[in-house]
């Protein structure tokens, strides 16, 4: 009876499987994975939860994006189903790992009594009213992704990106620094190193720039009023909901996931 009670839960385990990831490993699977990742409801900077409580059910769903992956690598790794697309994903979600600082934020803002975590609590009802502030930033920041993915060149790529990052940090510590003090200001500053930063150093380490712009097109710069075009429909006064990771940090990542691939041709 037992045996036949595990043969059933290991014939489910692996239906579960298939049915996840199909027989071809499809790699818009890996997107489901990261969609807990991404709550875009208003805000412009990565909000955890307004509680404990809230703060809590992140800390889950981060490691469920994670389990999905993890999920999607171990059943797709090696496998004849896993073509060009698939084994280049599995390469993609190994270097994002490594070269983003999810999980290290994840045990600072997880960690019961941890200074980070007592430092976004305190500080949340000022960083959340902050929302309409941010938006600058984020509007910014996504007319600049837009403008870097149609550069071909890998100088004027590497250029434009490590501009960005100087730009983008700036941009919401400046913000929080002006409104919300020196402890929110630490919040943020050590939020965004956690994101961004390893990789940041990483491609720009020989390449300081330091912009007070975004790099964008000329005509970009002049009227954001007629050239913004909200991609994913994030700014929405009337929504004050909490998100896990900003989309505009996980572009950036994902960005230099591929970024990284062809630094190489510049040294």
């Amino acid at each position: 009876m037992i045996q036949n009670k595990w043969t059933v839960i290991l014939c489910l385990s692996v239906f579960g499987i298939v049915c996840a990831f199909g027989e071809d490993c499809n790699t818009t699977i890996v997107s489901q994975c990261y969609s807990s990742l991404v709550h875009y409801e208003g805000l412009m900077f990565p909000l955890y939860g307004d509680d404990e409580a809230a703060l809590d059910e992140t800390c889950r769903a981060i490691n469920e994006s994670f389990d999905c992956t993890n999920a999607y690598v171990a059943a797709c790794h090696e496998q004849p189903e896993c073509d060009d697309k698939c084994k280049e994903m599995i390469i993609d979600i190994g270097v994002f790992a490594l070269n983003t600082g999810v999980r290290d934020l994840q045990s600072e803002l997880c960690n019961q009594g941890s200074p980070i975590r007592e430092t976004y609590l305190e500080n949340y009802v000022c960083l959340e009213d902050n929302w309409n502030h941010y938006a600058t930033c984020h509007n910014d920041s996504q007319l600049s992704q837009e403008f870097m993915s149609t550069l071909t060149d890998p100088h004027e790529g590497l250029d434009a990106r490590c501009c960005f990052f100087s730009w983008y940090r700036d941009c919401f510590t400046n913000i929080t620094r002006d409104t919300c003090g020196v402890n929110a200001t630490f919040f943020v500053s050590f939020s965004l190193h956690k994101l961004i930063g390893h990789i940041a150093e990483h491609l720009c380490k020989d390449n300081p720039i330091t912009c007070a712009r975004p790099p964008l097109p000329p005509e970009d710069g002049l009227d954001k009023d007629e050239t913004y075009n909200d991609i994913d429909n994030s700014l929405d006064s009337s929504a004050n909901s909490h998100y896990l990771l900003s989309l505009s940090c996980l572009f950036i990542t994902l960005c230099c996931v591929v970024m990284s691939k062809y630094v190489f041709l510049i040294n």
